[in-house]
């Protein structure tokens, strides 16, 4: 097994630049060309496996596991973690959870040594670098807060706002805790509102939904 992985570790430090990805001057090998050749070498008698730690509205985190087997035993030769935020970068907005997972595997690959001489991966790297927004700007409009109290989305408007909820809804678990935190806002914003606001009776409807669920 340690012959295999040292030829694995040797084929992927030896990587010519052109088969890199050229980040900010930087040249990293990408997670996917990792996998390829880790594949190549350990072939069925490898496993990477990845476990979701946390899955919100706010944040994804993922542990990736490399287990290869030896005398009939699956042995665990290195494993790690990944965080992603969903209101950073633009890859977040929609594909958190696999960035997470792509982001786990690499830094679980780069703890067994096939690295390619950068630890992070480079989809970390270039949402680090290129792609992470800035806070959302909560000085203005409607504000939802996260599990730890930070804001995660500014709304333009009430109606904007209320679908936001509905769909954080969808994760009825999970929104319990997004209605506390947020319960004392959401009140406010709907005693604002005219009665004639179409969004008035959908905040209502939410609190009803909720105080229902949690009696």
């Amino acid at each position: 097994m340690n012959d295999i992985l040292v030829s694995c570790i040797n084929e992927i430090a030896n990587l010519s630049k052109e088969d890199k990805v050229n980040i900010k001057g930087k040249f990293y090998t990408t997670v996917a060309t990792r996998v390829e050749i880790f594949r190549k070498h350990f072939g069925t008698n490898a496993e990477i496996r990845t476990e979701i730690v946390l899955n919100d509205l706010e944040r994804v985190v993922v542990k990736a596991t490399i287990l290869v087997k030896h005398d009939g035993d699956w042995i665990t030769i290195g494993s790690d973690f990944a965080e992603e935020f969903r209101n950073q970068g633009m890859v977040n907005k929609t594909s958190a959870l696999e960035n997470c997972c792509t982001s786990s595997i690499g830094r679980a690959l780069a703890a067994c040594g096939i690295g390619g001489s950068e630890y992070a991966s480079s989809f970390e790297v270039d949402n680090a670098i290129n792609s992470k927004q800035a806070a959302p700007d909560t000085s203005k409009g409607y504000n939802i807060k996260g599990l730890n109290g930070s804001v995660i989305k500014s709304c333009e408007t009430p109606s904007i706002m209320l679908d936001a909820l509905r769909e954080a809804y969808e994760d009825k678990k999970t929104f319990k805790g997004i209605y506390a935190m947020n319960k004392a806002e959401i009140k406010k914003v709907q005693d604002s509102l005219p009665d004639d606001h179409e969004a008035k009776k959908g905040f209502a409807d939410l609190s009803k939904a909720m105080e229902v669920s949690n009696g």
